[in-house]
């Protein structure tokens, strides 16, 4: 398969994941500045997911960028991939409505956990299928990730703000893309 269809299909289901989020974002009850103070939690939480929508989208046009071919493991890996993402509006709205809850925060933040699993197994499926099995190294920084976003949705609901904190960090790590290739 071409991998420029790839990365056209996942744009454009990334496109419409943020398109679904933005739409699901509603306007202050009233005209006070209160009124909007009241919608923090929500705007925080499609803060964060459009970010990690983002950082992921630069990751996935990173390591596609740097793959020889495609083979059929990593177009259904990237399916998979684009499934668990198609998750984050919904636990966008249902984490931005009651963010400290347990069952958003845990739903919330084990998409990302999931998310990051599929991520570093397509990745892992390119390295393998252009330069072999003993090139692929997960670095520290995907394992602090998937630690960090599994441990806030098992604990989040004891600290909400620390989880959301930690999330935030760990994420904004990805902002330098993965590297494999010079």
């Amino acid at each position: 398969m071409d991998k420029n269809r790839l990365e056209a299909f996942s744009d454009g289901v990334l496109a419409i994941i943020i398109t679904i989020m933005i739409l699901e974002l509603r306007q202050p009850a009233g005209d006070s500045m209160k009124d909007f103070a009241e919608l923090m939690p929500t705007l925080m939480a499609y803060f964060l997911s459009f970010m990690f929508i983002a950082l992921y989208w630069v990751n996935h046009h990173q390591i596609f960028h740097d793959a020889d071919t495609i083979n059929v493991k990593i177009l259904w890996c990237n399916i998979a991939w684009l499934f668990i993402m198609s998750f984050i509006p919904f636990a966008t709205a249902w984490v931005g409505t009651y963010p400290t809850s347990w069952g958003p925060l845990s739903v919330y933040f084990a998409d990302m956990a999931l998310a990051c699993i599929a991520f570093h197994l397509m990745y892992y499926l390119i390295v393998c299928e252009s330069c072999g099995r003993d090139k692929f190294r997960l670095g520290a920084r995907s394992v602090v990730s998937f630690l960090v976003y599994t441990l806030a949705a098992l604990l989040g609901g004891f600290c909400p703000t620390v989880a959301f904190i930690a999330v935030a960090i760990v994420s904004f790590w990805w902002i330098i893309p993965i590297k494999r290739k010079e």
